[in-house]
């Protein structure tokens, strides 16, 4: 199959000092080497669609195909070819991007950035504790470098003896992606974003969940689709009771995914009483991607709730009011801040009471009533973003811009 799909590119690529491992961590670090030239590398089997071949590539195959399975070898044969300084990936949960790393970290500078907040390790650990799964797959990961979130991943990764060399706490780059980009757009119009309350949507869907090892298996112990359908419900009847202007910003985009945003929708139609749909249906703010809709509306609200979504990691760390709610019957997907912040297997009432103080408390109170600085999940400097971090390392490491 992946021959027939495949492009073959009869010649050995040219040598790079930088390489970005899989196609997927383009998007995410587009802005950040705009003025660097690197060579992308396709590394996810079932999405390659071109491949190199040549007299060198297939000498170093032989030379080093104890190495690991072919299209391992074949990676490896590539890397080894292009020569760079740095290889460096914003899919930080890459069981090939750790396989590599390992083999190559003597000659190549690995870097991994965080692209989420890490709940499927989470998962996995739980899986594992509770016998779903026979084999600890976090034992599998490796990442010489880290660019992490805060100091919340340097404890958890050494709580699951998840092997990372060093740790380098930045931020989230999307977040930076997102201030560069409000930045540089002219004529920002933000009032439509304006909300009294931000739902973030947190899908769970047990049709799609069959087709996913980790969320399969967790389904089978843990009713997470209930809970995230009882948040949504809390936060409808808040806002309705209250009379707050409630935006929900949707997880999946209609332009590069119909498909799951179709089943979005249904996840709700399917959950909510008509009443409760029909408000969901004009609070819904679709998904937009290139024009980062999700933050323009988190960060413009004046309270964002949710579970255990990124998003409320990155308004806490940007010095925003947020509530984590987590009503699914299992702790592994409570907040990692306690405090005023977090609720766990609340009622209703309880929930509209921690709201309404949320949201009627001036900021510095909200933030002295939380039990660690919002630092350590996620990093914030607006003078020195995430972006320039990670530029400045680049060029420690001898990777200049054009």
């Amino acid at each position: 199959k992946l021959i027939l799909r495949s492009k073959f590119i009869l010649k050995t690529p040219a040598t790079y000092d930088l390489v970005v491992f899989d196609k997927e961590s383009v998007k995410h670090l587009n802005i950040c080497l705009k003025k660097y030239n690197f060579f992308v590398l396709q590394t996810r089997f079932e999405f390659t669609d071109k491949i190199y071949f040549s007299l060198w590539i297939l000498k170093k195959i032989i030379k080093n195909y104890s190495k690991g399975n072919l299209y391992t070898v074949y990676l490896i044969s590539l890397i080894e070819l292009i020569n760079p300084k740095v290889v460096i990936t914003t899919i930080d949960n890459s069981l090939k991007f750790s396989e590599i790393s390992k083999i190559l970290e003597k000659k190549i500078n690995f870097i991994a950035i965080q692209n989420a907040n890490r709940i499927d390790f989470i998962e996995m650990n739980y899986l594992y504790n509770t016998k779903k799964f026979n084999n600890n797959f976090l034992e599998k990961y490796y990442i010489p470098n880290f660019f992490c979130f805060g100091d919340y991943e340097r404890e958890l990764y050494k709580q699951f003896n998840i092997k990372v060399k060093n740790f380098l706490p930045v931020g989230s780059l999307r977040l930076a992606n997102y201030f560069y980009h409000t930045q540089k757009e002219e004529n920002i119009n933000l009032e439509k974003y304006n909300s009294d309350i931000c739902l973030v949507s947190e899908i769970y869907n047990s049709d799609h969940a069959k087709h996913d090892m980790i969320q399969s298996k967790i389904s089978e112990t843990i009713n997470v689709e209930k809970g995230l359908v009882k948040n949504v419900k809390y936060t409808i009847k808040f806002c309705i009771k209250n009379n707050m202007r409630l935006i929900i910003a949707g997880k999946r985009e209609k332009k590069y995914h119909t498909f799951l945003q179709q089943e979005e929708i249904k996840f709700y139609k399917n959950n909510l009483e008509k009443r409760e749909f029909d408000y969901f249906q004009r609070s819904f703010l679709e998904r937009d991607v290139d024009n980062f809709s999700s933050y323009k509306a988190v960060l413009n609200s004046k309270v964002a709730v949710g579970n255990c979504t990124t998003l409320l990691i990155e308004k806490l760390g940007t010095g925003g009011k947020i509530l984590s709610c987590n009503l699914i019957k299992g702790d592994i997907y409570n907040f990692p801040i306690n405090g005023i912040c977090s609720l766990n297997n609340c009622s209703y009432e309880e929930f509209e009471k921690r709201l309404l103080e949320i949201y009627s408390m001036s900021k510095e109170n909200f933030f002295l009533k939380i039990d660690k600085k919002p630092d350590y999940v996620m990093k914030f400097n607006k003078n020195n973003s995430t972006i320039n971090i990670i530029r400045e390392k680049l060029s420690y490491l001898g990777v200049n811009q054009n």
